[in-house]
C-alpha cells in the first residue's frame, strides 16, 4: 500500500491529465451522431486495462448497443475478488450557451474541474482505474480485480444488464464497487443504503384526424393539449401529493434511526438544495423532510411536452396530436410494472370525450436497497476516515443506477454504491464540475481500500 501511495502522490499531474484525456471524448450516448465517440471512448478504456495488465474485451451482447468494457485480473488466488463499476457515456450538453468554458475541453476554476462527465461518471472511474494502475505498479494489487464499464447508463441501456444475466455464474465476486455516488452536502463521503427506481413514460394524446382551425372547430372538435395538460395536472395535487390510487401502499417509511439523523441536517440540506437549484423555495409533500422527499418518497415530474404550433408568431389551430414525457421514481418495495399499469388505469379515467391516450414506456428500473452492515462496506467506510478525516454517512440516492439491480439478482454480491464527487457538481447540468481535491484524495481512498480488502 505505501508503494502505491508514494507513487500516487507523486503522479498527481499525469494522473489529472489523464482524466483530462478522456473527457475530451464527447461520449454522448443518446446522440446517434456520437456513437463514434462512445466506441472510441471504449478503446480508449480497454488500452489503459490492457497496459496495466488486464486481460480486457468489448462485450456487445446487443449489436446495436454500445460496448461493456470488461477487464480481469486474477493474479491472487485465494484473495477475495472485487467487481468495479462505472460508465463512460455521459449526458448532452443542452443548454450549451450556459457553460462558461466548452463542456468537451476540460478546465481548472478554483480548485475544480469543469467538463462534461467529469463528475459523472469518469471522474469516478477513473479515480479507481489510477488507483489500480499505482497498486500494479508496486507489485501488484492484493485482490482479484474485474472492471465492467459501460457505455448506456445514461439512456438506461440493455448491454450490462444483457451481459449480466447470461453471465452470472461465471462473474463470482466478493464485492461489487459502483462508483457513481458522491459526497453529501456537508461534504461527508458517503455509502447508499438505497437508490430510488425509475418508471419514464410518454403519453401520446391524439384527437380529430388532423389538425383543425381554431375559429371553426373552437367549441366543438377535441383537443389534445388540453386534455394532456389537464391530466399531467391532476397527476399530482396542489402539495405535491400524487394522486394514483394505491401508489403509496407499498411505500416504505425510513428507520427511526434514518429519520433520526436526517431530523439532524435536514435545514442544512433543504439551504444547500435551494442554493444548487436556484430556485425561490421548495416545493413538495407537507409533513415530510426535504431529505425524504428526494430520498424515500416516490415523486412524479412532467419531462417534456409538445404539441401543435409551437414556432415563432400565430397559427390559430386545434392540433390533432400532442405528447408528454413524464418519470416517476420509485422507492424500495414498488414494482415499476404494478405502477405503470396503476397509472395507465388512472390516466384513462382522466381523459375527456374524443381524445385518446396511448402510454408508452420509454424505460424502467426498480428500487434498490443496500445492506451495509457486512467487513467490505467497513473497509471503505475506514479507508475514507484516513483519506478525508470524515465519518461516512448513510443516505438514500434519489437517482437511479439501472444495472444495481441486475447486479444484485444476477451475481448477488454486496453492493457498495458510493464515489467522490461534491454535492454541488452539477451532474446533468452546464458548468458539471469536480473539485480537483477530491479526485486525487479518491485515488488514494481507493487504494486503502483495496489494501483493506486484501488483508
Amino acid at each position: 500500500m505505501e508503494g502505491a501511495l508514494t507513487r500516487a502522490a507523486a503522479a498527481r499531474d499525469a494522473d489529472l491529465a489523464d482524466l483530462f484525456e478522456e473527457l475530451r471524448i464527447p461520449s454522448i450516448s443518446t446522440l446517434p451522431e456520437r456513437r463514434e465517440d462512445c466506441l472510441r471512448n471504449a478503446r480508449w478504456l480497454q488500452a489503459r486495462f490492457d497496459r496495466i495488465g488486464f486481460t480486457t474485451e468489448l462485450v456487445q451482447p446487443i449489436a446495436e448497443g454500445l460496448p461493456v468494457v470488461a477487464g480481469e485480473w486474477n493474479g491472487r488466488p485465494g484473495k477475495p475478488h472485487l467487481t468495479i463499476y462505472g460508465h463512460y457515456d455521459v449526458q448532452p450538453t443542452d443548454p450549451l450557451g450556459e457553460w462558461e468554458t466548452p463542456p468537451f475541453e476540460p478546465a481548472i476554476r478554483d480548485g475544480r474541474i469543469y467538463a462534461r462527465g467529469c463528475a459523472d461518471n469518469k471522474g469516478n472511474h477513473m479515480a479507481t482505474l489510477k488507483a489500480v494502475e499505482h497498486l500494479f505498479a508496486a507489485g501488484g494489487p492484493p485482490v482479484n480485480l474485474r472492471f465492467l464499464i459501460e457505455g448506456e447508463e445514461e439512456i438506461v441501456g440493455k448491454s450490462l444488464p444483457r451481459y449480466l444475466r447470461d453471465n452470472g455464474p461465471k462473474l463470482k465476486t466478493d464485492a461489487v464497487l459502483m462508483w457513481d455516488g458522491g459526497f453529501d452536502e456537508e461534504g461527508n463521503p458517503t455509502l447508499a443504503t438505497g437508490l430510488r427506481g425509475l418508471l419514464y413514460l410518454e403519453l401520446h394524446a391524439r384527437g380529430a384526424a388532423v389538425d383543425l382551425h381554431s375559429g371553426l372547430f373552437g367549441g366543438v372538435a377535441p383537443n389534445p393539449i388540453n386534455t394532456l395538460a389537464r391530466i399531467i395536472g391532476e397527476l399530482k395535487d396542489r402539495n405535491g401529493h400524487i394522486t394514483i390510487p394505491g401508489l403509496y401502499d407499498q411505500v416504505e417509511p425510513p428507520s427511526a434511526e434514518e429519520l433520526a439523523d436526517w431530523k439532524k441536517k435536514d435545514e442544512r440540506y433543504a439551504q444547500a438544495l435551494l442554493q444548487a437549484s436556484g430556485a425561490p423555495i421548495l416545493e413538495g409533500e407537507p409533513g415530510f423532510l426535504a431529505l425524504e422527499r428526494t430520498g424515500s418518497r416516490p415523486t412524479l415530474d412532467a419531462n417534456g411536452f409538445l404539441g401543435g404550433f409551437v414556432g415563432e408568431g400565430e397559427k390559430t389551430v386545434i392540433p390533432a396530436r400532442a405528447f408528454a414525457k413524464v418519470s416517476l421514481r420509485l422507492v424500495p418495495n414498488q414494482d415499476p410494472v404494478a405502477v405503470k399499469a396503476a397509472i395507465e388505469k388512472h390516466i384513462q379515467s382522466l381523459t375527456t370525450p374524443g381524445v385518446e391516450i396511448e402510454v408508452k414506456v420509454l424505460s424502467s428500473a426498480p428500487p434498490v436497497k443496500c445492506r451495509v452492515d457486512n467487513p467490505v462496506a467497513d473497509a471503505l467506510r475506514a479507508a475514507y476516515s484516513e483519506v478525508f478525516g470524515k465519518d461516512t454517512a448513510l443516505i438514500r440516492i434519489g437517482g437511479s443506477i439501472p444495472v444495481s439491480v441486475d447486479f444484485q439478482e444476477a451475481i448477488g454480491a454486496p453492493l457498495l454504491i458510493s464515489g467522490i464527487p461534491q454535492a454541488d457538481a452539477a451532474a446533468h447540468s452546464p458548468n458539471e464540475r469536480l473539485v480537483v481535491d477530491n479526485y486525487l484524495r479518491g485515488i488514494e481512498a481507493v487504494i486503502r481500500f483495496i489494501c483493506k480488502l486484501g488483508e
